[in-house]
């Protein structure tokens, strides 16, 4: 939901929020996104759906559920990646259900900057399917369909499918199918989508022509102005790798049919071909322009061989890329295919494809290959064909100018996943570069390729979650990669079973994930003498010395009789993942710390400056009795924290010398004016100067974030299991104003949108973090993890 704001909160956007956008696409999403290790959890696993890519969005829109094949996608809604950083949206799109808006099978093209929708089918009121035969535009600025041209059925009793299309030039071109009684044709057309006629109208086959056995048909436009001759590819589902499964014709528009075919072909590769093998199954084959050359791309699900593996091989996914060559006379032609380059899908536990002897691959059959012959692809799960039936769980797209996309569904291996449940899946192929293919994945299942580490990085925030730690992830960068930091100790539960507790007794554990392919590496902290594995506290990640640090504050915890403590002043430095020359973990107690101990918020800084706002601390304590019985008796009594909120800014700097770590003295920053009011559970995130010099502030900013200036004695109540944190969080009133420390004026400023009603969420106890002009944040519900973005178009929209 977009809010419009002040003149103040458009000068911060201009600098921090950056526009996910492209030539006026502008996509968004619900304000619930995803916990971390699902980025498409918002998405609906499909087939038979169509795609477009425009500039560097992909579109992706209709078609049926994978996981209830029978039913399609009810709702008009574009899902959409940003193929930049492989951020997934949602954007919605008004319905109008007279133009049949919601469809599948049908085709998605860019005709000057509008998202066209190409034939199909939808159900009618009855569950019927019936056959749409109509061109419609999307206006993606204003989110509204328009008829673009109605084709009329001959005699009004013959079928129409829609194969393919593309466009070129102001040509549509399209090919289709006419399931006329007399016999099966498909059919050639292009449509002047300027004047909305049909100018040419070509036959590639009746009768002998088995055109419900082809379910992949692609074009290859010839020429950019759509006036040349085109190739038409047609090939039928099959698992026999035979030449006769793919057909090429030739659209020339001259002799008596206008078309030449089926064409010769031949397929070769400078690799060894060896004995047996079938080619796997083809799941989609599709020519396309890649870097202006003509190419063909098949996916299939096929065996390949390792050193490790059973005679029969691994199943995986691969993707062959041929260079297209047509020559001879007009009465000679053949098409001639290349083999340019091969990607496999890791098989599942596998982190590499060393071992690599063989696969079997479309068009060419079993071929000698080793690791460096062949791009690793992420893994996304076992991807295949949905049924017999149904063929089109995979869909690959062209990325004008540098390569393609291939959007799918894919099942996890039960040793990651026990439920057998489809996952969708984007890989995306850039090819524009000099060397070798560069390849990017998003998917949930991903993670199965290192599954142990999977496991770790799931229980480190699941357990963080559980126990209320605050402990939470951070984004950090290494070696170039953007990689998501997280850690947090162990939970157990007392010998009663009334408490989730930390175990004390076991490592910190923690988690780098590369958010590029979601993998994961673990990692653990055991030399952790004297700490206390405090819960509540407050955390952050800088840079010192070229190593990363991991920067705690504050927190409570029951001492050995049972009493809440607090942690008030002391800080704990860890050096993440550990090395083994420097110190795992170090703490310092500095006086006069006025902020609380519990829930407050901390924001490092490169170089080594750490920033402290309020929290919670122990006020006094009251004593409390507990009838479990419900006898009207006490059954023992406890004294109970009362929690007091402050508004105290702090900094303080980190020196490294010889592997250690050291604090300077605590400075404290006053307020001048009006500041936030003293609170807990929020967030506090340093906005660095270059990118507040445009707003006049040149040595940085501090954004703070919800939380609640409440005192209820919350973190007690958890610890006694007497509330839910959804219930106790239902009571509060939680702040969703943003707040702008200049660090150069000592002043703050709050920032307000226009319109009330669009104000973010109120969030608390949740976590937030800079990176490349946007401010994400992570915030830990009883649902699970979840993030909200801002963006700017030049207004802000909470996601």
């Amino acid at each position: 939901m977009a809010s419009r704001l002040g003149t103040l909160l458009v000068v911060l956007l201009v600098a921090v929020w950056t526009c996910l956008c492209y030539s006026g696409v502008d996509a968004k999403s619900s304000k619930y996104a995803c916990e971390f290790s699902n980025r498409l959890c918002q998405w609906q696993a499909r087939y038979a759906f169509g795609a477009a890519v425009i500039g560097d969005m992909a579109f992706f829109h209709g078609g049926i559920l994978s996981n209830d094949p029978t039913t399609p996608v009810n709702n008009t809604a574009f899902e959409v990646l940003d193929l930049r950083t492989m951020a997934p949206y949602v954007m919605e799109v008004e319905e109008n259900r007279t133009l049949a808006t919601t469809r599948y099978r049908h085709h998605l093209v860019v005709w000057r900057g509008k998202i066209l929708a190409v034939g199909g089918q939808q159900d009618d009121a009855s569950g019927a399917s019936q056959h749409v035969i109509n061109v419609l535009e999307l206006d993606i600025n204003r989110r509204r369909w328009q008829l673009l041209k109605q084709f009329t059925q001959p005699g009004g009793a013959v079928a129409i499918i829609f194969d393919a299309a593309v466009v070129a030039g102001g040509q549509l071109l399209v090919v289709f199918q006419s399931l006329d009684p007399a016999g099966p044709q498909r059919m050639f057309l292009s449509l002047d989508l300027n004047s909305k006629e049909v100018e040419h109208n070509y036959n590639l086959g009746r009768g002998t022509v088995q055109v419900l056995d082809w379910p992949h048909v692609g074009i290859l436009a010839r020429g950019k102005d759509g006036n040349h001759s085109h190739l038409v590819v047609q090939s039928k589902r099959s698992s026999t790798g035979d030449k006769q499964a793919m057909f090429w014709f030739e659209v020339t528009g001259k002799g008596v049919s206008g078309v030449e075919g089926p064409l010769r072909w031949t397929a070769a590769t400078t690799h060894k071909q060896l004995p047996g093998g079938k080619g796997g199954m083809l799941l989609w084959l599709s020519p396309m322009r890649i870097i202006g050359q003509p190419t063909l791309v098949a996916v299939s699900s096929t065996a390949a061989r390792f050193s490790w593996s059973k005679p029969q091989g691994e199943k995986v996914l691969l993707v062959a890329v041929f260079a297209i060559m047509v020559s001879g006379p007009p009465d000679q032609r053949a098409v001639h295919l290349a083999l340019t380059s091969l990607m496999m899908m890791l098989p599942f536990g596998r982190a590499h494809l060393k071992g690599l002897q063989s696969a079997d691959v479309p068009l060419l059959r079993n071929i000698e290959l080793d690791a460096a012959d062949v791009t690793a692809l992420p893994y996304v799960g076992d991807v295949d064909l949905l049924s017999e039936l149904h063929s089109s769980n995979v869909l690959m797209q062209e990325w004008p100018e540098k390569g393609f996309i291939i959007r799918g569904s894919g099942l996890a291996d039960y040793r990651c996943q026990r439920l057998r449940h489809w996952q969708p899946f984007v890989i995306q192929v850039d090819l524009s570069g000099k060397h070798d293919s560069s390849v990017r994945c998003v998917s949930s299942n991903t993670w199965c390729a290192t599954y142990s580490s999977m496991l770790t990085a799931s229980k480190v925030v699941k357990d963080s979650a559980a126990l209320e730690s605050g402990a939470g992830l951070h984004l950090v960068e290494d070696n170039g990669k953007r990689i998501v930091l997280a850690i947090s100790g162990q939970r157990r539960t007392n010998p009663g079973g009334q408490l989730v507790i930390l175990d004390e007794t076991a490592p910190l554990l923690g988690a780098m994930i590369d958010i590029a392919d979601n993998s994961a590496t673990d990692f653990e902290v055991s030399d952790v003498k004297g700490y206390t594995f405090p819960l509540a506290v407050a955390t952050c990640t800088l840079k010192v010395a070229g190593y990363w640090l991991y920067v705690e504050y504050g927190g409570w915890h029951y001492d050995d009789q049972g009493t809440t403590k607090t942690n008030t002043g002391l800080f704990t430095i860890m050096t993440v993942p550990p090395q083994h020359n420097r110190q795992a973990m170090q703490q310092q107690q500095l006086p006069g710390v006025m902020s609380g101990a519990a829930w407050s918020a901390l924001a490092c800084a490169s170089g080594g400056t750490i920033y402290l706002h309020g929290g919670l601390d122990i006020a006094r304590f009251e004593p409390q009795e507990s009838d479990y019985d419900l006898d009207g008796k006490p059954d023992w009594s406890f004294l109970a924290p009362v929690w007091g909120a402050t508004d105290q800014l702090y900094y303080v700097k980190v020196s490294e010398s010889d592997g250690s770590y050291g604090l300077g003295s605590l400075q404290h920053l006053s307020k001048i004016g009006m500041g936030p009011a003293a609170r807990s559970g929020h967030s506090l995130t340093l906005l660095p100067a270059s990118i507040t010099l445009e707003m006049g502030m040149a040595e940085g900013a501090l954004l703070l974030y919800g939380g609640s200036n409440t005192t209820e004695p919350q973190v007690s109540q958890f610890a006694t299991n007497t509330i839910k944190p959804k219930e106790m969080l239902a009571d509060v009133a939680l702040d969703t104003r943003v707040w702008l420390y200049d660090l150069a004026r000592d002043t703050w400023a709050v920032m307000k949108p226009s319109n009330p009603a669009d104000a973010p969420p109120g969030l608390m106890h949740h976590r937030a973090t800079f990176h490349d002009k946007q401010v994400r944040l992570a915030s830990k519900t009883c649902a699970g993890l979840f993030l909200w973005a801002g963006q700017k178009t030049p207004v802000m929209a909470w996601l």
